[in-house]
């Protein structure tokens, strides 16, 4: 399916002379945690989002001298109109400034938000903002996963399924971790650095089709530094 079956056309984008309560209002009354700004010619310039608003709302801390190592004199300036603006312009974001095509699949659309950690994208053509489509589209239109469908499927299957999934994983294959499987158990023995790998590789046995049951005999054991 195509962006634009799905995309929001009721939402209009906002302009940079708002006032940016006018704006907030917009936003909370569609339920939309960002919105599209465009300039005088109607071309998409930013958009505006919660944190935004927060940023401007919240209480400015004070500038020192060290900050100049870390930021340019432009950064430094953008962030001090974020804390004072009075219009959409002033406190919008403005990079990055990623969009969607009407006719992306709605899966495109999906991988840009999560890239980018952004909850609603403008849909763009011929630099004209058409609307927007939200998480909450994407996610009524994806399909959801189901469980795997256990099948016959014998020990050694099970075992060498499990072994091509760690291998296939960065962050697993650098670990020693033994696979057996008994009646369909998965037995995971071994080292891991994190309770968060761990959790990753029961998650890996379980989605195995044909995988009965998990027998957890991993432990934690988190990096230390070397002694010098």
């Amino acid at each position: 399916m195509r962006v634009e079956k799905i995309m929001r056309k009721d939402v209009l984008a906002l302009r940079v002379e708002e006032a940016i309560d006018a704006a907030w209002r917009r936003m909370r009354d569609h339920r939309i945690e960002a919105l599209p700004v465009t300039g005088p010619a109607g071309h998409l310039v930013g958009h505006l989002t919660e944190k935004d608003l927060l940023a401007r709302l919240a209480p400015r801390r004070s500038t020192g001298w060290w900050a100049t190592i870390w930021a340019t004199t432009d950064q430094l300036a953008a962030d001090y109109m974020k804390t004072v603006g009075v219009t959409v312009g002033d406190i919008m974001t403005t990079t990055p400034l990623v969009v969607v095509a009407p006719d992306a699949t709605i899966e495109e659309a999906a991988a840009l938000m999560r890239k980018h950690d952004i909850g609603a994208l403008p849909v763009v053509a011929d630099e004209v903002c058409l609307g927007i489509v939200t998480r909450a589209e994407v996610l009524d239109h994806l399909s959801w996963p189901t469980a795997a469908l256990p099948r016959p499927r014998n020990d050694v299957e099970l075992e060498l399924a499990m072994r091509e999934g760690i291998e296939r994983e960065l962050w697993a294959s650098k670990h020693p971790v033994t696979v057996m499987a008994r009646d369909g158990v998965v037995r995971l023995t071994g080292v891991v650095t994190s309770p968060v790998e761990r959790a990753a590789l029961l998650a890996m046995a379980r989605s195995l089709a044909g995988s009965a049951d998990i027998e957890d005999r991993l432990l934690v054991l988190p990096r230390t530094a070397p002694v010098i």
